[in-house]
């Protein structure tokens, strides 16, 4: 039991090394979703409202796409206690993904009955390249698979702790107040859970007093009335109306098209049963879905969005797809009495993500990772199992084997997020913002105005952040731009700040404008003030004084 013990207490400060060391440093930069949560829990830390002047939200507005806001609320005391920095914003998910590597042990103890799965449930999910890379970031959906896995978690000891169930149930309220893909994922779950699990809730309703189980559905209710508010709420749509694959208008017209193309009263009706918007934007759909089982998703490359992955490198590492392979045979041929619950899950997992037209999608989809890594965790287990009878010598021999292609793929991700990801993919985090606004210091008082360029995610919020503008001051200037397509605005200027991107001509202004641009946005003729790089040489903000054309 202690050896059990040692070895559980080594995999998480394993875990806690991997999400803590270096953590404002890498991911390389900033981008503008975490400046956004800083700034905003700093501004209701000094005035008690958003960055818009809103009184304590919950649901902050952003870029206008209206974000869930507990974990704003999560980050405020780290903001009190450390300042307004990269640490104050990415530690709470840290901790949490931390956390997380804790539960997945419970869960696997819990489902397969035995403690070798759960530390290796503990140890895979420790090293996972999915998790990892959002435990190391200001990254809502991390907190939101801790409270989900902590739901599923506590429904199973529930079925015969019967108290724990409310514990489950407010850990999936909280999920859903904290980020958007619980909001459809945690409701079918449960359904699920009723589903699969109706005999034992049937008992369960006929143990419990009817009055204690009114009571906890009435404060489960109440505490989703604001949630549901936000459903109903134009804001609370906007995000997904951005997102969604519903809003490409092709498929609809399409359907128009193919409609139009039958002249009788007869084909007119086999027309609208054919062509109609089930089946033009349900294959849609299943393609976005499927996407999240391929495997140059989970093994092989990863999303397709450079932040959400480190290049080369899979959610999963290459080798897992032995152990889920060799999980699933497992699962389905044991007599596991939770294999459905893992596989529903799996199943259900990626249905925010689906709906929406960036597909595989990492970040919508991380609860994924639990039951994947759960049922590698069952086939590594298996395996080791299956290789002790096959004699000490190919036992040693494959052993061996696993260790050194597993530890290789795991150094290999290691080189690839600090060496090589800040180099190769400085604009995925935003590099140069904090340099850029440190040098801004040493020359804006000589200016009247300061242009800086918008090619960059929503540069205003990195300003203010770094700044740390006093929020009571900034309110009153803060007006959100027209949304575009995606349903995303911005803030276009405040102060002496303007931001946008720089033409050639206006250079020619006088010389009380100072302007911080892109290389390509600035002349070659143009004398530089000062300038800052990315981590691989290349110019990332040129500091160039107006008058000089």
């Amino acid at each position: 039991m202690i050896k059990l013990q040692a070895v559980f207490l080594a995999i998480i400060l394993f875990a806690s090394i991997l999400r803590l060391w270096k953590l404002d440093q890498f991911p390389a930069g900033f981008n503008a979703d975490e400046a956004s949560i800083g700034y905003n829990a700093y501004s209701l830390m000094h005035s008690g409202k958003d960055e818009y002047g809103s009184s304590w939200p919950l649901a902050f507005k952003s870029f206008g796409d209206y974000k869930p806001g507990l974990y704003f609320y999560f980050v405020m005391p780290f903001v009190a206690v450390l300042g307004l920095n990269e640490w104050a914003i990415r530690l709470p998910s840290a901790f949490f993904g931390i956390g997380t590597v804790i539960l997945i042990y419970f869960l696997a103890n819990e489902i397969f009955k035995d403690k070798k799965a759960g530390l290796l449930a503990g140890l895979l999910l420790a090293i996972s390249p999915w998790h990892l890379q959002f435990s190391r970031g200001g990254w809502e959906t991390n907190v939101a698979t801790f409270f989900m896995t902590l739901g599923i978690l506590l429904f199973l000891k529930g079925l015969k702790k019967h108290q724990l169930l409310w514990g489950s149930g407010l850990s999936g309220l909280i999920s859903m107040y904290v980020y958007q893909s619980p909001r459809l994922i945690v409701p079918v779950l449960v359904l699920v859970l009723i589903f699969l699990y109706r005999q034992d809730c049937s008992l369960i309703i006929r143990t419990i007093k009817l009055k204690k189980i009114a009571v906890s559905i009435l404060i489960l209710i109440c505490l989703s009335v604001p949630l549901l508010m936000q459903f109903t709420s134009g804001g609370g749509n906007a995000r997904f109306s951005g997102l969604s694959f519903l809003s490409d208008t092709g498929p609809a017209s399409r359907v128009n098209e193919l409609r139009g193309q039958h002249n009788n009263p007869g084909g007119i009706v086999v027309a609208q049963i054919i062509h109609n918007k089930l089946t033009a934007y349900g294959p849609s759909f299943l393609g976005h879905y499927l996407d999240h089982f391929r495997g140059d998703f989970l093994f092989i490359n990863g999303d397709p969005i450079i932040r959400n992955r480190v290049p080369e490198t899979g959610e999963l590492y290459i080798i897992e797809a032995i152990f889920l392979i060799s999980g699933l045979i497992i699962l389905t041929r044991g007599k596991f009495e939770h294999t459905k619950l893992l596989l529903a899950w799996i199943l259900v997992a990626p249905l925010a993500s689906s709906i929406t037209f960036q597909t595989p999608h990492a970040l919508r989809a991380l609860s994924m990772v639990i039951p994947l890594t759960l049922i590698c965790s069952l086939g590594l287990s298996g395996l080791i199992d299956w290789l002790g009878k096959a004699g000490k010598l190919w036992k040693g021999l494959a052993t061996g084997a696993v260790v050194i292609i597993l530890t290789f793929e795991f150094i290999h991700y290691l080189e690839s997020y600090y060496v090589h990801y800040p180099k190769r993919y400085p604009l995925a985090w935003e590099y140069g913002f904090k340099e850029m606004v440190q040098k801004l210091g040493q020359y804006e008082a000589h200016y009247n105005n300061v242009v800086i360029t918008d090619r960059y995610d929503q540069p205003y919020i990195l300003v203010l952040f770094y700044k740390k503008y006093d929020p009571a001051k900034y309110q009153p200037q803060a007006v959100l731009s027209p949304r575009d397509k995606f349903n995303f605005g911005t803030i276009r200027g405040f102060d002496k700040y303007q931001f946008h991107s720089v033409k050639p001509e206006e250079f020619k202004s006088n010389k009380t404008t100072l302007f911080v641009a892109t290389e390509d946005e600035v002349p070659k003729t143009m004398k530089i003030i000062d300038k800052v790089n990315f981590p691989n040489g290349q110019p990332a903000f040129l500091f160039v004084e107006g008058g000089q054309i």
